[in-house]
């Protein structure tokens, strides 16, 4: 059937690329959008808009009277309370009474006052949705994208045992031979950032990996999975005295803790059976300086606050959080998180041309066009541009809902799938309306160009913070988001005239030959 070995694999790199990369491209996009989540909070929810702290907090003067009063008279199983950071300016209370219910707050720790209900799931949306794709059901969604993320490693695998002239390729880039520039901007994308997919896609199933296949825990474990969990972690635990008693002081075992860490800071405390005479308090590392998720968790006995335990990882443990962690991006250095995103967008980038080079390639050895084709054609422009328009028409919709509606936060996301839908119908129409079976790119980038400049123009009418004030006030994250929508309109308008110009060549061309 095949002559050569690259022909084997040109040819799996194109069956099985095209059947993974709608999920692929969903999981890079929203991936890059996830990357600065806690800024899409801020912009999203402008009552978290704070300051950042000036001075570090205590947890016996300013944390433990915001959260005393809000636990007072409830049996709780624990208390937790995520500390201000530079890109989370407030404090995240939480608590799970012995039912196992949950509530949660957000508390301006300068004024100690409670915010408002967010109304909106902000930055957490895009995040949970890159990896679960909002089919929560059985974790189907999660197993979509892992069988994605596994099928991928075989297109990268066979792509590169095509383009045996690697480093020529990559420097290859013709952009006036059509479609030849389509695949010179797959090949040049997809190995400028060849280590970044491979790390990003195999961490990501070595992250879920207990949930793809989970037997052989089930049966060295004779279905107790947390005790793996608690084995693998070296976590701590002890039962309840059932008699009251007293918490010391949290500040002293703060102190004990960035000794321990020889000056890292906590990030979160802990409190287990608050109220009892075996409470402990478990106070974990931040991880903003860190590439690994270990957060090297502290464990104290409440009443006395001597040091019970320190969770230290087991090699096979510490590899996966170090893993983990290089997938899960919780450090705070901007340049990094820069890089992160740039290799995130090579990646749409890659798959978004991959598909227009497979559609540009058979249109050319079908010009009548066919069903696949028009299929391929409809489909390509429902991922490229219904869901960027889908996102955007969500920031919109979130500036313009009042905040007094009900299930307000739902509302953002239906909207989102509203336009996300209405895109992929409006593709569709439009291909099989079309002569030439073409997508609409010309009326989704002017609407990605509208959208993005009512974004960034409906925050400051409605929050009045405009760019200026954003700057001069420290709130870099929300003028970063608006930056990077007016970058996004712009985009999209050079991209609308590209094409303006390009259809008006080709009607031009049509009437020389007539005449």
């Amino acid at each position: 059937m095949f002559t050569s070995l690259r022909q084997a694999m040109l040819w799996l790199h194109s069956v099985l690329g095209l059947g993974c990369a709608g999920l692929l491209f969903v999981a890079f996009f929203m991936g890059s959008l996830a990357l600065y989540d806690s800024e899409l909070d801020r912009w999203m929810l402008p009552q978290t808009r704070l300051p950042e702290a000036a001075a570090e907090l205590s947890l016996d003067r300013q944390v433990r009277p915001l959260v005393e009063p809000l636990i007072a008279g409830r049996a709780l199983e624990q208390w937790y309370v995520e500390l201000p950071s530079s890109r989370v300016p407030l404090l995240r209370l939480q608590t799970w009474d012995l039912q196992g219910e949950g509530h949660s707050w957000f508390i301006d720790p300068g004024t100690g006052q409670l915010l408002a209900p967010a109304g909106s799931q902000g930055g957490d949306f895009f995040y949970r949705f890159h990896y679960r794709l909002h089919l929560n059901a059985g974790n189907l969604g999660l197993l979509l994208v892992g069988l994605a993320s596994m099928v991928g490693l075989l297109v990268i695998s066979a792509g590169l045992l095509i383009h045996v002239r690697l480093f020529k390729d990559f420097f290859s880039f013709r952009p006036h031979q059509s479609p030849r520039r389509l695949l010179d901007l797959h090949n040049l994308s997809g190995v400028f950032a060849l280590p970044f997919f491979l790390v990003m896609l195999l961490s990501g199933l070595l992250v879920s990996f207990p949930l793809y296949l989970p037997a052989g825990i089930l049966a060295a474990y004779q279905e107790q999975a947390g005790e793996f969990e608690h084995e693998a972690r070296a976590t701590f635990s002890r039962p309840a005295a059932g008699q009251a008693g007293s918490l010391a002081s949290l500040d002293a075992m703060a102190a004990q803790a960035r000794r321990h860490w020889q000056g890292g800071e906590p990030a979160f405390v802990r409190v287990w059976h608050p109220g009892d005479a075996r409470a402990y308090v478990e106070i974990g590392r931040s991880l903003a300086q860190r590439l690994s998720l270990d957060a090297e968790a502290l464990y104290f006995d409440g009443p006395s606050g001597q040091l019970l335990h320190q969770a230290g990882l087991k090699p096979a443990a510490a590899t996966f959080s170090l893993l983990a962690g290089l997938h899960v991006a919780h450090f705070q250095q901007p340049l990094l998180r820069l890089l992160y995103f740039l290799g995130g967008v090579s990646g749409c980038l890659m798959l978004a041309s991959g598909l227009l080079y497979w559609n540009a390639k058979r249109r050319l050895r079908l010009p009548q066009g066919r069903a696949g084709l028009c299929l391929m054609e409809a489909l390509t422009a429902s991922l490229v541009g219904g869901l960027p328009l889908a996102t955007l028409a969500m920031l919109v919709a979130n500036r313009l809902l009042p905040e007094s509606l009900a299930q307000r936060a739902d509302w953002e996301v239906w909207l989102f799938f509203g336009t996300w839908l209405s895109a992929t119908l409006h593709s569709c129409f439009a291909v099989y309306r079309s002569d030439e079976h073409r997508a609409p790119w010309r009326a989704q980038c002017a609407a990605i160009a509208l959208l993005a400049l009512a974004a960034a123009l409906l925050n400051w009418t409605s929050s009045g913070d405009h760019p200026l004030r954003t700057l001069t006030e420290g709130q870099g994250a929300v003028a970063g988001v608006d930056a990077a929508l007016l970058l996004t309109a712009l985009l999209a308008t050079w991209a609308w005239t590209r094409q303006r110009r390009a259809q008006a060549a080709v009607l031009a061309f049509e009437v020389l030959e007539d005449a």
